[in-house]
């Protein structure tokens, strides 16, 4: 019996000496989907992760602590998503980075809060996200302010009868998309005249893009991600090489120019950075990218990054007797790739949005 309480104490001594430690690595989880269609933007969030930690690392670590990143697929299924996060709390995170897709964010938002798993998205937008006190901070402006801002571009372009396709597997998104777009242009005296629905029952590309240009739309809305918005145009451009042509914001990844090619020429879309800024920040961060992974970042790159910025920033500048949650929330504003960086009482973000088209196979900046 002496031994067995004496193996005991030992045991409970080294488990409160491991949780008292605060000389071992700072743990990031990062959680996204890394494979299927899609995946350039999990895959391009992770790497700018990366970037952040080894800069932060060769500069001798967060408070002498190195950071070590722990990527995890959630491909995107729900249930996938909610077991890393229990996994990584076990695994002693400080926190995560993603997910990118909003679907999967309101997944992870019970389990996170459940845990008290700081999480930080670069990419999630729902309009459903804002305004509430919890774990989950957000770098992205909501699709209130981005489908909004395409209702009212097509309304001063013309174009009043607008059809729109909406990818299931991320409905979260794209319901909250499609109601904020919905009633804007209804307000400026446009409609939605038709909706197909992709990635949910047994319809192809072809089958979809055929429903879409039946009605005779002024333009089509493809609320997809970059591969499916690419093949959707593909479709669409064999039955129409006159129809007006957007993509969400959430398909303006490089993937969508590669697998789309002259079907995307003139596709117009909405991002949150300005991929020709030409301030020495921004510059460095693209060739440090460039240089490490070989390929230009794109925009859940460019979130991540900043994401990253903030995150590394409360860590570096919380109290020992403070909640991380509590140092982002009152974290002064902090220089990020294009703009400030600053969340609101109820940890949401915001960014500037710039309209791009695509031509000549490169995004250019529109007014």
């Amino acid at each position: 019996m002496r031994s067995i309480r004496f193996l005991c104490s030992v045991f409970v001594g080294c488990f409160l000496l491991v949780a008292c430690d605060q000389s071992g690595p700072i743990k990031i989880g990062f959680i996204a989907g890394l494979s299927g269609p899609g995946s350039d933007a999990g895959t391009d969030a992770l790497d700018a992760l990366k970037l952040a930690a080894q800069q932060v690392n060769t500069d001798g670590g967060i408070n002498g602590r190195m950071v070590e990143i722990i990527p995890r697929d959630d491909l995107k299924t729900p249930e996938v998503a909610q077991n890393h996060v229990r996994e990584l709390k076990r695994l002693g995170v400080d926190a995560i980075v993603g997910p990118i897709i909003s679907s999967i964010g309101m997944a992870m938002l019970p389990v996170i809060n459940e845990l008290g798993v700081v999480t930080i998205s670069p990419t999630v937008s729902a309009a459903d996200f804002a305004g509430f006190r919890d774990n989950l901070f957000r770098m992205n402006t909501t699709t209130r302010e981005n489908a909004r801002a395409y209702a009212r571009r097509y309304i001063d372009q013309g174009y009043e009868r607008v059809a729109l396709a909406l990818d299931g597997q991320n409905q979260a998104f794209t319901d909250s998309w499609y109601r904020e777009f919905l009633l804007e242009l209804d307000a400026l005296d446009g409609r939605v005249i038709s909706k197909i629905w992709i990635n949910t029952d047994n319809i192809t590309h072809a089958e979809a893009a055929a429903q879409l240009l039946a009605d005779d739309p002024d333009a089509i809305v493809l609320i997809t991600n970059s591969t499916d918005s690419a093949m959707m145009a593909q479709e669409i451009r064999k039955l129409s090489s006159s129809v007006p042509l957007a993509v969400s914001e959430w398909a303006g990844s490089q993937a969508l120019i590669e697998v789309g090619g002259e079907a995307v020429e003139g596709v117009e879309l909405a991002q949150a950075y300005d991929r020709y800024d030409t301030n020495p920040r921004f510059q460095k961060f693209v060739a440090a990218f460039n240089e490490m992974f070989g390929r230009q970042p794109g925009y859940t790159a460019v979130l991540g990054y900043d994401a990253a910025t903030v995150l590394f920033a409360a860590l570096r500048t919380k109290h020992p007797d403070q909640s991380l949650a509590d140092a982002l929330t009152n974290l002064p504003p902090q220089q990020g790739l294009h703009q400030e960086l600053v969340f609101d009482a109820f940890g949401d973000g915001n960014r500037n949005i710039y309209f791009v088209a695509i031509q000549d196979g490169k995004f250019i900046r529109v007014d």
